[in-house]
């Protein structure tokens, strides 16, 4: 979601796909997060997170944070925020 210049926030819907770059960070991602204990590598997550990288200045609402937030260490975006719900 971004502000628009009426003031009102509009979904952004992703242009392109994943290209075989972004297929090979989604790997990095699973391979290196350090994810909290007992979880196993989430390959949704991990697109989720990527998604949100290559958006930028987003907000990611989950219910395990944690996750995310392991993979977004790994993927170094300097902004995306994440929210547990």
């Amino acid at each position: 979601m971004r502000e628009t210049k009426a003031g009102r926030p509009e979904r952004l819907a992703c242009a392109t796909g994943p290209d075989l770059a972004d297929w090979r960070r989604v790997g990095t991602a699973l391979g290196r997060a350090a994810l909290p204990v007992k979880k196993r590598p989430d390959a949704v997550d991990a697109c989720v997170t990527l998604a949100a990288a290559r958006h930028g200045s987003v907000v990611v609402f989950a219910t395990d944070p944690g996750d995310i937030q392991a993979y977004l260490e790994v993927l170094a975006p300097t902004d995306v925020r994440v929210v547990a719900v």
